[in-house]
């Protein structure tokens, strides 16, 4: 252990803050911490920063003595891409042996789910990807005896959601749960055998790799001795996103007498468990850091008791206060919220600052009984090329593309290459690893063992996206590639599902090229801004200019839920419902830095009148 003096500080001042400003008593305490400890930090507190500073003055330090390491984890590759940035090389050594910096799954796969495939097949696994693993599942599915598919069907069990479990590798209904039925049963040795099979192919859904992890560290107990003499630090980021599992996992891992142990994060965030998931309970005497970077003084005070724990918010001097707004609706009012939203960001100028983010946001985007955020834009849902998804026609894919905007062919591209890809599947093409291929590993094989086809691609990937910026119809040219040229030359044969998959209609809706996906343009005076619609777990961690909270239903009303805590009355919520309202408004109520507007229908907001005025809120009747 080494002590961090104000001399280090205020090296990491001068490289990660703006210029004259220092980090305050509690970030510094923070910083120095060399011990063990909780880290509980608001919204827009900057401790993303604070980490950043601890971890520049780690690596200049580095390497320790007998060569020992720092682990680093987090929960999403973006937040480690974005760390990585953010140092500027001044902290590269983090990311060399004998370091680690990734997330949580990265080092279960590479400690634990990698080594633990290899000891029990001699060979490492080809994929471990959800999405990869479903589509996969459901193509062997044809070889799955009769009757265990009647069995399973009868019992209302899909063959995708079964998983092997944490304990002893029986197949569950759940990672943790029971075994699915009795072992001396017939079905069940065939299903054991369609499962383990899949997983010999390397195709591993990421609970596999947790069941693999488990598995390991059954089998050699002593992986705990080693990681703990390996790694003297261990810090992990967006604690309160940690599942019990996974918090199971690395307290098996690291030894708490030999580690330093700091776990960073925001109880009152914790938006992806249900309380019963939850892996960080918080202790006592942890660290905090209480006024938040991002928001007003007016948005603190009304957010600090929208929360599961009270705590002491703090807002930013130096941001403008603007009064926070409910926006009261009724039935026939209901599509006049976002454009008074847009009225209220036009009237407050805050189109005039630079580099502003203005978000519609809610808890549930699916449904047509009860309100949810199609409820407010009638377009929303339609599928973003960022996500990972899987159209049921070649057209699908074609008309995506032709909605990218920008001049950037990239998006057009990927998404050409994804209904090739998913052509090749569906024709009974794999790698030599007998899985399907990638968009990688297809180029390789093109560009090895078909360089006539690889060249002939690349040409007409370039072709067909100028063709889609033009607006014209690409598909029958694709189709003939497709089935003249490269399933011939892979060994593909003209399947059923390939000819359905390339003749089948479009199911994309709202599929008008001049509006981009989850967008509301609202105009005003000749002045124009765009409102982004998204869902609150879409936008955690990120920072608007303004933000509209949309109530949406999930087993009841969630603003209506929590009018009382909207008041400024916090008591520890009874039901699991009104906490996980809570945990959503939350964070979705701390995304802005200047306007916060909730709206709410009148049904749940009129007996609440005059006690939410009196807590300081703007009723604003649309």
């Amino acid at each position: 252990m080494f002590y961090i003096d104000d001399n280090m500080i205020e090296f990491t001042e001068r490289l990660l803050l703006p210029q004259g400003n220092t980090f305050d008593d509690e970030r510094r305490n923070v910083i120095r911490c060399m011990e063990s400890n909780d880290i509980q930090a608001c919204p827009g507190s900057g401790k993303t920063t604070a980490l950043l500073a601890k971890l520049t003055i780690l690596a200049r330090q580095l390497p320790l003595k007998s060569n020992q390491g720092v682990c680093v984890l987090t929960h999403t590759n973006v937040a480690v891409d974005e760390i990585r940035d953010r140092l500027e090389g001044q902290a590269d050594i983090l990311f060399q042996y004998p370091n680690h910096f990734g997330t949580i799954q990265s080092f279960v796969n590479r400690f634990l789910a990698i080594p633990a495939y290899i000891d029990m097949f001699g060979k490492r696994p080809a994929r471990i990807d959800d999405e990869f693993f479903r589509e996969y599942t459901e193509r062997r599915a044809r070889f799955l005896d009769r009757g265990v598919k009647f069995w399973l069907d009868k019992n209302r069990i899909s063959l995708i959601d079964l998983r092997f479990n944490k304990n002893d590798f029986s197949i569950s209904k759940s990672f943790d749960g029971p075994i699915l039925m009795k072992p001396n049963s017939k079905s069940y040795p065939l299903l054991k055998e369609f499962k383990t099979n899949i997983l010999q192919q390397g195709v591993l859904c990421y609970d596999d790799a947790y069941a693999l992890a488990y598995y390991y560290l059954r089998k050699y107990p002593n992986i705990k001795e080693i990681l703990s003499e390996r790694f003297v630090y261990s810090f992990i980021d967006e604690m309160q996103d940690t599942d019990s599992r996974q918090n199971d996992l690395l307290e098996r891992c690291f030894d708490s007498t030999r580690v330093v142990i700091q776990k960073i994060g925001d109880r009152n965030q914790s938006i992806f468990n249900s309380p019963s998931e939850e892996g960080w309970n918080v202790t006592d005497d942890c660290l905090s850091i209480s006024d938040s970077k991002r928001f007003s003084r007016a948005i603190a005070e009304k957010v600090k008791n929208i929360c599961l724990v009270p705590q002491d918010l703090k807002g930013n001097l130096n941001v403008p206060d603007i009064a926070p707004k409910l926006l009261i609706y009724n039935d026939e009012t209901i599509l006049n919220v976002i454009p008074k939203f847009g009225d209220l960001i036009f009237e407050y100028r805050l189109h005039e600052m630079k580099k502003t983010i203005y978000k519609a946001i809610g808890w549930v985007s699916q449904g047509k009984e009860r309100r949810t955020i199609p409820s407010y834009f009638q377009s929303y849902g339609l599928p973003d090329v960022n996500k990972k998804q899987d159209f049921y026609s070649l057209c699908d894919y074609l008309k995506m593309a032709v909605l990218q905007q920008g001049d950037s062919i990239k998006q057009k591209h990927l998404l050409i290459y994804r209904g090739i890809l998913k052509s090749l599947r569906l024709s009974g093409v794999n790698s030599k690893k007998n899985v399907p291929y990638t968009q990688a590993t297809l180029t390789q094989v093109l560009k090895i063992h078909h360089k006539d086809i690889y060249d002939h691609l690349n040409e007409k990937l370039v072709q067909w996206c100028m063709q889609l910026f033009k607006r014209e119809d690409i598909i029958t040219d694709v189709k003939d590639f497709i089935t003249a040229h490269l399933c011939p030359a892979l060994g593909g044969t003209h399947t059923s599902e390939l000819s359905t998959f390339l003749n089948g209609p479009s199911l994309i809706q709202h599929a008008d090229g001049n509006q981009k996906t989850n967008l509301f343009i609202h105009e005003r005076d000749n002045l124009k801004i765009p409102i982004q619609i998204s869902t609150v777990h879409s936008v955690k961690g990120e920072t608007h200019t303004a933000t509209l909270y949309l109530e949406t239903f999930y087993r009841m009303y969630d603003i209506e839920s929590i009018m009382e805590y909207m008041k400024g009355n916090h008591n520890p919520p009874r039901r699991e419902t009104v906490s996980h309202a809570l945990k959503m408004a939350y964070v979705g109520m701390t995304r802005p830095t200047h306007l916060l507007c909730v709206a709410a229908h009148q049904n749940g907001c009129e007996p609440h009148i005059q006690g939410l005025e009196d807590a300081g809120w703007d009723i604003i009747r649309v």
